[in-house]
């Protein structure tokens, strides 16, 4: 499982500086099964936190991370801004409707993908307390519900409803985090996990194609919002999570990325896609560091954190 997080950290890279031109837009639509598929890790996980009457505990190890990381991007976005001369950086930043977005929707005022952390938080919260009153079965019963809102609301709104909805809407705990959460608490419980690998293998094709019929027929009816999700994304993350537990094979290195550094990747990489994007554009090989832009900036953030790994090992052995 380890792997599968060291893969979606790179995936969602790919989402945020994808690879140019039509193929980097068709794989985008592939690569939105990442942050379903850390819901659903984060899920099936969720029986060792409660063995352990952990619940509590990893709350406030999230609630920690969501403080440090927007934190972290205050003093970043803050820094960025002197550098240009916005003066107006924190007024502009911290108004009112951004900051009820961030309590109702998780959307951080700082940084957009942040949303991710806020959502995990809530989900398991939530979820502690549902698990207390004995009716967490209600969550796994709306789930289809809330991923058939997600599309109806997100992806196929224009479609379906004619206008398109500020994403924010369905992208939060909500459409997204509860259900792939339960998700993945049901694969826990044995849901899929009879399925044969081979039959598994033919899903990952199957699927993988609808999710790029469905991008093409959306864009070709000129009816494609701004959304994630596709039908076929839901379905490609199951089987792609049901894949994995069967894949016995093991890759130390990627293995070690999951574990140690997936979560901080998916925080700092938006930093070094600007500082990379910047000395690019400086040094003029823009237009050569456009194709392999997710290569650079996974590996780049990757060093980065060893680094810092590094550094807080020899302090506390020089302790």
């Amino acid at each position: 499982m380890d792997i599968l997080k060291a893969t979606c950290a790179f995936l969602i890279v790919c989402i945020h500086v994808p690879f140019p031109g039509v193929i980097g837009k068709y794989f985008t639509a592939l690569t939105r099964i990442a942050v379903p598929v850390f819901f659903m890790i984060t899920g099936y996980f969720y029986f060792d936190v409660e063995e352990k009457n952990g619940e509590t505990r990893q709350i406030k190890k999230i609630f920690k991370l969501v403080l440090e990381a927007n934190v972290l991007y205050l003093l970043w976005d803050s820094f960025y801004a002197v550098l240009s001369r916005n003066m107006s950086f924190l007024l502009d930043t911290f108004t009112i409707e951004n900051v009820l977005k961030f309590i109702a929707f998780n959307e951080s005022p700082l940084k957009g993908h942040l949303w991710y952390l806020g959502a995990i938080l809530y989900v398991l919260i939530i979820m502690h307390i549902f698990d207390k009153l004995k009716i967490e079965k209600c969550l796994v019963f709306a789930a289809p519900f809330l991923l058939m809102g997600d599309l109806i609301l997100g992806k196929y709104s224009v479609l379906l409803l004619g206008r398109e909805f500020p994403y924010i809407l369905v992208r939060n705990f909500l459409f997204v985090g509860i259900p792939y959460f339960c998700i993945g608490r049901l694969i826990r419980n044995g849901f899929g996990q009879k399925v044969k690998k081979k039959v598994l293998t033919i899903f990952l094709i199957v699927f993988s194609a609808t999710s790029l019929l469905e991008r093409f027929a959306l864009v070709s009816l000129n009816v494609n919002s701004a959304r994630d999700h596709y039908i076929s994304t839901t379905l490609l993350a199951i089987t792609v999570f049901l894949f994995t537990l069967q894949c016995h094979g093991s890759n130390k290195t990627l293995a070690l990325i999951g574990r140690k550094y997936s979560t901080w990747l998916y925080i700092l990489h938006p930093i070094f896609i600007t500082c990379i994007g910047m000395v690019a554009h400086k040094v003029g090989v823009y237009g050569i560091y456009k194709f392999i832009a997710p290569i650079v900036v996974y590996i780049t953030t990757l060093i980065f954190l060893m680094i810092v790994d590094k550094i807080k090992m020899a302090a506390v052995i020089d302790r």
